[in-house]
């Protein structure tokens, strides 16, 4: 899509690499996860083991179900896009890069169907760099409002991160043996997302390790 999806790479590693990178992550105990959009990247990824695929926003409906069978974690992260399109007049993006980027992001949103019509596990990441553009990252639950269950962006953000991260045990649940990390809100995230994208006005508590860090509730 940079600067032309008429010319898009299809793919920039090849299949021995990407298997090399699985390998090493294996050996790691750890594992590999590709910034990939395309059929033929995709596919190449499952094919060496990827565990968690990033965007993927021009992928087809029947990649999508190819995912599904290898089991892999989808993480589509609108807002990278989203704020590079918003920025564009203070980068000087050009025009013809903004409008492909218009583009891919209505794409990432179909995408997002198939990936819920076949049941793939959607991690939630932001894929922003740079103090600025950070201060974005929540704003990833409003590029999803329209697409999910206010229930299952939480999920994601939260108990499928863990999974995907290989925390399970530790991370997205409130548990005996789990890390004490808690966030209180103003209001109910299940009625109305926006809340977790106001933090400032909305949450009340921070609590990281089992260590206070904000407490607006006394």
């Amino acid at each position: 899509m940079f600067p032309s999806e008429s010319h898009a790479t299809l793919y920039e590693f090849s299949e021995a690499e990407l298997q090399a990178a699985v390998e090493e992550a294996k050996a790691r105990v750890t594992y590999a996860m590709a910034h990939v959009y395309t059929d033929e990247g995709v596919r190449r990824c499952l094919r060496a083991g990827v565990r968690s695929i990033e965007h993927a926003n021009l992928v087809s409906k029947e990649t999508v179900a190819i995912m599904s069978d290898h089991g892999v974690y989808f993480d589509p992260t609108f807002i990278s896009l989203v704020q590079r399109i918003e920025s564009a007049s203070e980068t000087h993006l050009p025009a013809g890069v903004v409008s492909n980027l218009q583009q891919t992001v209505a794409k990432g949103m179909q995408v997002y169907e198939w990936a819920k019509q076949y049941g793939l596990p959607i991690a939630f990441g932001t894929d922003l760099w740079g103090l600025d553009a950070r201060k974005s990252q929540l704003r990833e639950f409003e590029m999803r409002a329209g697409l999910d269950s206010p229930a299952s962006i939480i999920r994601s953000a939260t108990a499928t991160n863990a999974e995907l991260l290989l925390q399970k045990e530790k991370l997205g649940t409130i548990a005996p043996g789990a890390y004490a990390d808690l966030l209180i809100v103003e209001g109910d995230p299940l009625a109305d997302l926006h809340i977790l994208a106001d933090p400032e006005k909305n949450l009340k508590l921070i609590m990281k390790d089992g260590v206070i860090y904000k407490n607006e509730l006394v």
